[in-house]
């Protein structure tokens, strides 16, 4: 089984091979690779199809749809290869499932998967209409290149203008395909670690006692080479240091010498162990953990001081004394000391909906005695203390008329999007934006806002009310609330804008879910759909099942507590 190296290798190589255009070798690389990946799969199937291997591109592309059946231009592939092999009705639906998978997005950027291609919804749009065409549904192939024709981006989209007039002439267009080297790519820096590196290198000697010793490896007890040991014969005298032999040691070789416990011998050098000693006019070698440093008592006078050493004599002279430090000053008793005052708690988030409780009435704790000079002294440490003086907060900068504002504006069963607006800007152009965004007509758009403090929406009717909207702006940012005037006349449903309580558990099995505990509290934003909500819980935001939720009581208030 190949390992995992080795695949990485094989997919590298094969994208390269693609590059220059050897696409029969870059083929083997990928069908090489043991266990393919979906993006395996699909460079298999575009290399196929780049070879003209129609057919066995198709299955490629059905293989990399069963790894991952959320990949929108495998969709794209498939249908194409199968639009190639006549077979009209499974390439328009492949084309069909690919504009679903794109969710109403204009774009799908694959950059971060590793392919770089963007899958443009006007291209699926316009792939669709061909095979309408070819169907002889010559209507449904106006409708797909006219709505493909509204959502194009980029100068090469213009194509969907010339096949409009191909069919004004009742002419045929061509189909528009990927690049055939635009294939999923390993990520750069994997293959770089894929080599051996020496992050330390190799070990150079700086300095040893040895005359040229070049070795830097470990080795347990490593002796002198046969030339480092006759250059210390000649130092091998009593010039060296007296030591205690304190271990026997029986020789193994020539180099060493015989020694037993209580025998002195002059140590001229160590290394890695080994010791070079003279003993009884013999020069070898003895272990170091056979011996023990003793007191050298040689050229010594009649004061024990060395004579002849060059290291200077200590100074005679006793060191000057230490100076006195001042006692520090005496430290205020408890009753004096400022009593310490207690970080408040942080607040909970569910605790936001519920007013502050009253503070506990308690009277002051007696004095001690009277005032002196102003200071009163207590018998406890909860002494009463105003607070120290606080400069005033910031005050938020005030907007500019020409300052670009994001408004976001939440639609009541569809879902939230923003808008980049001029700050105070008329109920009109706002209203004329929103329903661009929303391609809504504009007599069905009503805007609402909320007031400070206020739970309760308010219908935006004139530009009075606009402007007292545009008082709501924080942090440069408006939120709006969108209904259709048709929603008006049937009734929204109750389970707007309100708060319901968790029946059970939800665990969020998407990034957009919100997931939740039984007995949460959830405020509703706005209603996906019959059978999802979009609410905001724990300072979490997404979508969750109305079935695992119930309209919140408000509990009775007890104890001087009320519930918003």
């Amino acid at each position: 089984m190949a390992t995992l190296k080795e695949n990485l290798r094989l997919w590298d190589e094969g994208v390269a091979a693609c590059d220059r255009g050897e696409f029969r070798t870059a083929l083997e690389k990928f069908t090489g690779i043991q266990d393919p990946s979906a993006k395996i799969l699909f460079n298999i199937g575009t290399v196929q199809m780049a070879l003209g291997q129609v057919q066995p591109a198709a299955k490629s592309f059905s293989s990399t749809l069963e790894k991952d059946e959320h990949l929108s231009v495998a969709y794209f592939q498939r249908g194409l290869a199968n639009f190639k092999c006549g077979r009209d009705q499974e390439g328009l639906q492949d084309f069909q499932e690919s504009y679903q998978r794109l969710r109403r997005n204009a774009l799908i950027d694959y950059k971060q998967l590793g392919l770089r291609y963007k899958l443009c919804a006007c291209e699926v749009l316009y792939n669709t209409a061909l095979v309408h065409f070819k169907l002889g549904q010559t209507a449904q192939c106006r409708e797909m290149l006219l709505e493909a024709q509204k959502i194009k981006i980029e100068p090469r989209h213009n194509v969907i203008d010339r096949a409009l007039e191909s069919l004004d002439r009742h002419q045929t267009f061509q189909p528009i395909e990927m690049p055939s080297n635009v294939l999923f790519r390993p990520a750069t820096s994997i293959i770089q670690n894929l080599e051996k590196k020496d992050y330390l290198g190799k070990a150079k000697v700086v300095s040893s006692i040895t005359d040229r010793d070049d070795f830097s490896g470990f080795e347990p007890l490593r002796r002198p080479k046969e030339s480092q040991t006759k250059s210390l014969d000649a130092a091998l005298r009593l010039e060296g240091t007296p030591h205690k032999v304190v271990r026997d040691h029986i020789p193994n070789s020539a180099e060493e010498l015989e020694v037993h416990v209580g025998n002195m011998v002059f140590v001229a050098a160590q290394e890695e162990g080994w010791c070079s000693v003279s003993f009884n006019n013999k020069i070898g070698l003895v272990p170091a953990v056979c011996l023990e440093e003793m007191e050298d008592k040689r050229g010594k006078g009649e004061e024990g001081r060395i004579r002849d050493s060059k290291v200077p004599e200590p100074p005679r002279s006793k060191p000057p004394q230490p100076p006195v430090r001042p006692d520090p000053p005496a430290r205020l008793p408890p009753l004096l000391m400022p009593p310490k005052k207690a970080l408040p708690t942080p607040p909970d988030e569910d605790a936001a909906f519920l007013p502050p409780s009253a503070p506990p009435k308690r009277a002051p704790p007696p004095l001690l005695r009277g005032s002196d000079n102003g200071l009163m002294l207590y018998e406890t440490e909860d002494a009463p203390i105003s607070p120290p003086a606080r400069p005033p907060p910031p005050r938020p900068p005030s907007l500019s008329a020409d300052m670009p504002v994001v408004v976001k504006v939440h639609h009541t069963d569809s879902y939230t999007v923003a808008i980049r607006s001029k700050t105070g800007a008329s109920l009109r152009d706002l209203t004329v934006m929103v329903a661009n965004k929303f391609e809504m007509s504009e007599d069905v758009v009503t805007l609402w806002y909320k007031k400070e403090g206020d739970e309760d929406m308010t219908e935006i009717t004139k530009d009075d009310d606009m402007r007292e909207a545009w008082s709501t702006v924080r942090e440069g940012q408006l939120t709006l609330w969108l209904k259709d005037r048709k929603d008006n006349k049937e009734g929204v449903s109750p389970m707007q804008f309100s708060k319901v309580v968790a029946l059970h558990d939800y665990e969020a099995s998407e990034p957009g879910d919100l997931g939740f505990m039984e007995g949460d509290v959830i405020t509703i934003m706005s209603q996906v759909n019959e059978d999802w909500l979009e609410g905001r819980s724990r300072g979490n935001v997404g979508i969750f099942p109305a079935s695992y939720v119930k309209p919140w009581d408000k509990p009775l208030p007890k104890e001087g507590i009320s519930c918003a």
